[in-house]
């Protein structure tokens, strides 16, 4: 269950994203406003009884990461999206220590960490990637992957490297400022056959 590109985000939108999250009986890749949905109640991500695998860039990780006080005269704390970047492996294990999840910190690198703490660190992308809608295409490649039958680890690292692995070929092609999404989703299957034909 894929949840989060596209889907806006208001209170109901938090409630129905609890809900599924909670309810769900496949695992559960969140996304986008989907991540913006639990901010704040990232309890919720405990009360799954499915794997979830979060896959933030670093500004929705920090919003993940706010503690919202409660109280009068009593102010919102968190991390800033620059502590994130400047302990980019460390922000993602206790994340999924903590939650029990598995979480795919976007960025220079892509960290990938488990709830046991184990951490991948990808090499395939580049900055053409840092584009609307190449967050998406990843999570729908993940979600393919859990959709196959790949446990959660091997769905998120694997995934990672594809996207990366695809959006550097492309941009081999057109460059790094003219790559968008559709090419990385156009390019997949060439890839995949290239990998299997190794």
């Amino acid at each position: 269950l894929a949840i989060g590109p596209g889907i806006s985000y208001d209170e109901e939108i938090s409630r129905l994203v609890g809900s599924l999250l909670i309810g769900s009986k496949v695992p559960v890749v969140i996304d986008a406003d989907g991540i913006n949905a639990i901010a704040g109640r990232t309890a919720l991500l405990k009360k799954a009884g499915v794997p979830v695998i979060i896959t933030p860039h670093p500004g929705e990780m920090a919003r993940l990461l706010l503690a919202r006080a409660k109280g009068k005269g009593q102010r919102e704390e968190g991390v800033t999206r620059k502590q994130i970047e400047e302990d980019r492996i460390n922000t993602a294990v206790s994340f999924a220590k903590r939650t029990k999840t598995y979480v795919v910190l976007k960025g220079v690198p892509t960290i990938t960490a488990t709830p046991d703490g184990e951490v991948f660190i990808n090499s395939s992308g580049n900055p053409g990637m840092a584009k609307a809608g190449t967050g998406d295409v990843l999570t729908g490649i993940i979600s393919a992957f859990l959709a196959q039958g790949l446990p959660p680890v091997d769905a998120s690292v694997l995934g990672v490297y594809m996207h990366g692995h695809t959006g550097d070929i492309m941009a081999q092609k057109k460059g790094t400022h003219s790559l968008i999404a559709s090419d990385i989703i156009n390019a997949i299957p060439s890839v995949f056959k290239s990998i299997l034909i190794r």
